[in-house]
Formats: structure tokens, sequence, C-alpha cells
């Protein structure tokens, strides 16, 4: 846990300084929390807020929580050939992003948004190791 901590510090900077929309006032909440859950636990929250009950990698909500699923995030990671660390990082940056107004829900702004993940994991990780 070490590690993913110290890449998600890097990476918050890193994310803040380029919010989806300029000039829009979006900003991070004043604390954001970032949670590790098992695959139960995160099947519950998606099912309860988002009325899909299956297991995923990541939630956020707007006040400022990002819920990371810790088993898809690595089953993901062994799916990408990538450390589980990274991959639960890249959640981390994920739910900051959504956060800072960055969406998923269409194929344009699903590119936007992972290519600027993707970057910014590239770029703490150069940072931490």
């Amino acid at each position: 846990m070490p590690l993913i901590r110290r890449i998600v510090e890097a990476a918050l900077p890193l994310c803040v300084a380029k919010p989806r929309h300029k000039g829009k006032g979006i900003q991070l909440p004043p604390e954001v929390e970032i949670t590790l859950l098992g695959e139960s636990a995160i099947a519950k929250v998606h099912g309860e807020f988002l009325d899909d009950p299956t297991p995923t990698d990541v939630i956020s909500f707007e006040h400022g929580e990002v819920l990371i699923g810790v088993p898809i995030a690595a089953a993901n990671a062994h799916k990408f050939s990538h450390p589980a660390d990274h991959e639960v990082a890249l959640c981390a940056i994920h739910g900051l992003l959504h956060l800072l107004g960055y969406d998923d829900l269409s194929a344009q702004e699903r590119t936007i948004m992972h290519a600027r993940q993707e970057e910014i994991l590239e770029a703490a990780l150069r940072e931490v190791c």
C-alpha cells in the first residue's frame, strides 16, 4: 500500500492541474477519501447507488469519496499485464478525474479521460520510481 499511496500523492497535483473544463470552477472537494474495498462490498455499493449489482473497479461520488474494488483492479492488472499497485493507483486517478469533471459515458469523452489518466499515471510513476 505505501507504493500506491506515493503514486496517488504524486498524481494528485497533476489531476488538479487539468480539470476537464477550464474556467467552470470545477475543483476537488475540500477532502477526498479513497477507500479500498473487496468484491462483495464494491458490488453492494454499485448496486445500491448505480443500479448495477456487479462488482466494479472504481466508483466516485461528488462529495469526494472514491471507492476502489481491489479484486477487480487486480484482475484488470493481470489482464493488461501490469502490476496490481499500478492498476489500483490508476483507479484512484480515474476517480479523481471524475471529481474534476471528466466522464467516460461517450466514446469521445472516454478516450479523453483514459488518455489523461494514463498520462498522469506515467508521470507519477516517473516521480516515485
